[in-house]
């Protein structure tokens, strides 16, 4: 099959959906498929050294260091497209691009498929400079997604200001990402709490959702000297106990309830550790919460480390926590299984490779309750050993070959209805 992926965040930006993207590329490559990526363009001088990317223009979103908007007319952008003949167009993100693939789709009679990644209304809570572009794009719709009345009365009746702008906003976007899915000849959740999302904006609309989670194979396993310069580096002793978080440091994220959580479990744990591995926009706040907090000589912030090598990182973490409660899927919690780590988590529809008392712990969004679970494995080393052995058995049924697989078969399906 040829394929395209359309998505509005790729390369250099580091986030899940960039990672999804690469793994759905390489896998879908290695079965046989010819495989495009869609995305922005992020300066003047990108050049085209791999011409299965096809760059879009794009300019700074003005929200952080790696957003982009794409800029570009549609009919330009189609007779690309239309020349390379897609039987399956893939989108990840519904924005300028993902709606570039409604719009590509619906002209040249390949099969739609739709994958929600992105909890978008808890986005635009955490970056309220979202939504006027959101709702600037919605003005393009009636020349990208054919429109009928029932769309018309759906978006119109969104709008109810005695309702108040954070029902308004949460009205409007399930109303608008609806009509986007319901367009689609497949939609892919790729968690329970993605599911659930999908399955509630249908309102007006109906469509079939599929969950799949994306798969996640092991990080390069990094040697004992390895594991020992990078505890030596950022100054980790033998003693320590270390807790931490992989992944993009982001406001939403809910990162700053883990410095309280560290001042609750060194109260009976004093060589307790935090360690945050990455970077973005929220780093340097993160850092300032830390220097008030009085345990600011406990916490380390590595920055970011390329993805290839985070297998250290989570080689020297004791206990992994995912404090996010606002990601549709946490890759990180997959490499954190993969690396044999106990795992606590708040959010307990957000993965399908933890279980609850059998390789980790489900926690309250609470620095009282994630302290006393991390507290707990810190002092049971036989727990964590066990839990460790579960994270890699249960994580081994989500490969990354195995996942593309089934979404090989969802692409196949969804053309064989067509014919």
């Amino acid at each position: 099959m040829r394929i395209g992926l359309f998505t509005d965040t790729y390369h250099p930006a580091t986030n899940g959906v960039v990672n999804v993207v690469d793994i759905t590329r390489e896998k879908l490559e290695a079965l046989g498929h010819d495989v495009y990526v869609f995305c922005p363009k992020v300066r003047r001088d990108t050049k085209q050294y791999d011409d299965h990317v096809i760059h879009f223009p794009s300019v700074p979103a003005g929200l952080f260091d790696q957003s982009r908007v794409s800029v570009f007319l549609p009919p330009i952008a189609m007779r690309k497209i239309r020349s390379l003949n897609l039987d399956v167009i893939h989108f990840f993100t519904p924005f300028q691009i993902g709606l570039m693939g409604i719009y590509a789709a619906q002209r040249t009679g390949a099969v739609l498929v739709g994958q929600h990644c992105t909890d978008f209304y808890q986005y635009i809570e955490h970056y309220p400079k979202v939504m006027p572009g959101v709702v600037a794009m919605t003005l393009t719709l009636p020349f990208t997604v054919k429109f009928n009345g029932v769309d018309t009365r759906g978006m119109l009746r969104s709008y109810r200001p005695r309702l108040g702008i954070s029902q308004w906003r949460r009205d409007f976007i399930e109303n608008l990402l609806a009509l986007f899915y319901c367009r689609c000849d497949a939609d892919i959740a790729v968690s329970r709490k993605s599911k659930l999302q999908l399955e509630s904006w249908r309102k007006d609309y109906y469509y079939d959702v599929l969950m799949l989670p994306t798969g996640v194979d092991p990080l390069p396993v990094p040697d004992a000297q390895e594991v020992q310069a990078f505890k030596t580096k950022w100054g980790i002793s033998p003693d320590d106990q270390v807790f931490g978080n992989v992944g993009r440091m982001g406001s939403e994220k809910n990162l700053a309830i883990l410095i309280p959580t560290l001042k609750k479990v060194l109260k009976t744990n004093p060589n307790a550790r935090l360690l945050f591995v990455g970077g973005f926009d929220y780093l340097e706040a993160m850092k300032k919460m830390a220097a008030k907090s009085g345990v600011g000589d406990r916490i380390i912030f590595t920055g970011q480390i390329p993805r290839h090598q985070l297998g250290v990182a989570y080689a020297a973490i004791d206990v992994f926590v995912f404090s996010s409660v606002m990601d549709t899927q946490g890759l990180v919690i997959h490499e954190a299984a993969n690396a044999g780590l106990p795992i606590v988590y708040v959010d307990q529809y957000v993965t399908e490779v933890v279980i609850d008392g059998t390789n980790g712990y489900i926690a309250q969004n609470s620095a009282n309750d994630i302290a006393e679970k991390v507290t707990y494995l810190f002092d049971h080393p036989e727990i964590r050993k066990k839990f460790g052995a579960a994270s890699k058995e249960i994580v081994g049924q989500y490969s990354e070959l195995d996942q593309t697989k089934k979404l090989e078969e969802i692409y196949k399906e969804a053309i064989n209805k067509r014919s």
